[in-house]
């Protein structure tokens, strides 16, 4: 998923996706320990969507709380 197509979902719909992440990451170690993986790229592509998530979430709760002292 690109940056600007995350930026674009909600926060609860960026919560859901962060946690099918999560869920897809800890299937494709599983693969991977048990040599079924056979797209290697995406283990990194999605540790790569959970750090985007993480980030644009943490983006988010400090902007807002700049605007809750603003007032």
């Amino acid at each position: 998923m690109k940056t600007y197509q995350i930026r674009d979902l909600s926060t609860e719909d960026l919560k859901v996706t962060l946690k099918d992440s999560y869920e897809a990451l800890e299937n494709f170690r599983f693969q991977h320990s048990s040599g079924q993986l056979e797209n290697f790229k995406a283990l990194t592509n999605t540790k790569r969507e959970i750090a985007k998530i993480i980030t644009i979430l943490k983006e988010r709760e400090l902007t807002e709380k700049n605007n809750n002292l603003k007032k």
